[in-house]
């Protein structure tokens, strides 16, 4: 098993027991999943049996989501992130700053603000773990491949877990 197939595939690949269709999102509302669906899709690797694993859907309804809410072209479009918006945000705020002098526009002083703080301090998603988690692996890997087995079934657990929080 390379370290591509061990990190966070999720499977039983990964030797962890195979997730119960509805184990990771009790009690989720429709929207629930429909939204961690669609972050896992657009911001992860894993592929849609995977995540339909995650989410308890048949893939008949991730795939009747897919195409009614355009995911596919959304996918391609996840070039902005939060980190370079808010660095675009604090330039915005300076030029507004020093063009004013003494008659800064407050209103749209505020509004920045509370667009940066926004987009600072928004929680970690399901699919940031992943990722991480995906990246950790990888790395640990290269380290130590039976350690890298070890930690990536605890990545697994803790993941399943995260997914089972409600939003």
């Amino acid at each position: 098993m390379n370290h591509h197939d061990l990190c966070i595939n999720m499977s039983v690949k990964a030797k962890a027991k195979p997730a119960a269709k509805k184990q990771v999102t009790p009690g989720a509302s429709p929207e629930e999943k429909r939204a961690r669906a669609f972050d896992m899709y657009v911001n992860t690797n894993l592929n849609q049996k995977k995540i339909c694993e995650i989410v308890g859907w048949t893939e008949k309804t991730f795939k009747d989501n897919k195409d009614k809410g355009g995911w596919e072209a959304l996918k391609g479009a996840q070039t902005i992130t939060s980190n370079s918006l808010v660095s675009k945000l604090y330039l915005k705020a300076d030029k507004l700053v020093s063009a004013g002098g003494d008659d800064v526009d407050a209103d749209k002083l505020i509004k920045l603000a509370k667009s940066i703080d926004y987009l600072s301090n928004k929680k970690v998603t399901l699919s940031q773990h992943i990722n991480c988690a995906e990246e950790f692996c990888a790395w640990a890997f290269g380290k130590d491949p039976e350690l890298a087995k070890k930690i990536n079934l605890l990545q697994q657990a803790f993941i399943t877990e995260k997914g089972s929080e409600r939003a």
